[in-house]
């Protein structure tokens, strides 16, 4: 690995020799990926470490399908990020040639008392975001590809969308290397030591020194992060593949992506990407807490597919109700659901970008940028609030 400074890259917002950082970016997913993007465009002398390939299929960027949304219930914060996080995807793309966001438009489907869709209508109205509520009839009409009861509405979103996240991780990876990053796989990290005038990070090859180390490790995130398990713990999460009946119905052109709130389930459902299938995340079964990601099981019980394939079968009419393909990986949960973003409690040198929550892929361009301008300066206009670590700065390694 060389250590050399970097005096320039192609990217707009790079920096002067002078301002230009030796940085590690530890995990290689979208959060790792999207960071190292950032660091490298702006001139840094980024390395990115990953204990395995990038992208693979054990961590939060595994899976197929990921959604994007525009109107957003966990808080009007989140507004301005995910539209410069929407610019950001759009500009990777067209870097990168590529294509890994379709806008399908989305849903969240439920009674209109149901805090979640209640939250959606609110936020939309509240923040002039563009939106329609269609109530069962109209549901019927124009998205028959999910069953609602009479009582039921939909808030549609149309700046939402589905990404393809290998694919997205595969971009952001190849546009930072196209702007020097250099990728070290299958390289697991095994401690970071804050030195004076560095940062040392030990892999089993040995020491390498950095300026400032971001950790963006996902699931496996209290193994460096100074946060422990009880504040980011390793989850997992459990999809089905159900076969459709119609194709064309089920394309992102035509199926809007959808959060559904209902009695007998809730869950997340995405159009079909892979030509036969489509995905269901349920949200009303339990996503276990994991002691280690390392304990995540392949095998899944067969009483948790039977209550998926029953709500499958009660609520998407036009679905077999049978799974045909079942996926299981991890990701890392802090206690209020929102992610941890900012420089660590320990050292002000690491900046930390963890405990996604199962948010983060969407707006993880934004994370990126917001990561590599505190590696820069340790401050960030477009930080927020929500994400600071202080909150859980009891929690943190000392």
């Amino acid at each position: 690995m060389s250590t050399d400074t970097q005096s320039s890259h192609t990217g707009s917002q790079s920096s002067s020799a002078a301002s230009s950082k030796r940085v590690a970016v530890i995990g290689a997913g979208i959060i790792g990926t999207m960071a190292a993007w950032q660091l490298a465009k702006r001139g840094h002398d980024v390395t990115v470490f990953d204990q395995w390939n990038t992208p693979n299929d054990r961590g939060a960027s595994a899976g197929e399908s990921r959604i994007f949304r525009t109107i957003y219930k966990e808080g009007p914060e989140y507004v301005e990020f995910l539209r410069k996080s929407g610019q950001m995807w759009l500009e990777l793309e067209s870097e990168q040639d590529t294509r890994v966001l379709e806008w399908c438009g989305g849903l969240t489907i439920g009674h209109p008392d149901h805090p979640d869709v209640a939250a959606v209508a609110d936020r939309a109205r509240e923040q002039d975001l563009e939106h329609r509520v269609l109530d069962a009839a109209a549901m019927r009409k124009e998205f028959p590809q999910y069953g609602v009861d009479d009582d039921e509405v939909g808030v549609f979103d149309p700046g939402a969308g589905v990404f393809r996240p290998e694919l997205a991780v595969l971009a952001a990876r190849d546009e930072g290397i196209r702007h020097g990053a250099q990728y070290r796989t299958y390289t697991r990290v095994l401690n970071i030591r804050p030195l004076a005038g560095t940062v040392a990070v030990d892999t089993a090859e040995g020491a390498s020194l950095f300026d400032s180390v971001v950790v963006a490790t996902g699931p496996w995130a209290e193994e460096l992060s100074g946060f422990d398990a009880s504040l980011i713990r390793p989850t997992q999460l459990v999809a089905g593949w159900y076969p459709v009946r119609d194709l064309d119905m089920h394309q992102p052109t035509n199926m809007p992506i959808a959060i559904r709130r209902h009695p007998e389930g809730g869950y997340s459902c995405f159009p079909c990407l892979d030509g036969a299938s489509v995905k269901i995340l349920p949200h009303h079964l339990r996503w276990p807490h994991l002691s280690s990601v390392d304990e995540l099981p392949r095998f899944i019980e067969p009483d948790s597919i039977r209550s998926a394939e029953a709500a499958v079968a009660r609520l998407m009419p036009h679905l077999d109700p049978t799974a045909i393909r079942v996926s299981t990986w991890t990701e890392g949960f802090t206690p209020d659901g929102a992610p941890i973003v900012g420089t660590s409690p320990v050292d002000d040198r690491i900046v930390l970008a963890v405990g996604m929550s199962g948010q983060g892929f969407k707006f993880s361009p934004m994370v990126g940028s917001v990561v590599a301008d505190l590696v820069a300066t340790g401050t960030s206009p477009d930080a927020l609030a929500i994400m600071d670590p202080s909150r859980f700065s009891t929690g943190a390694a000392t």
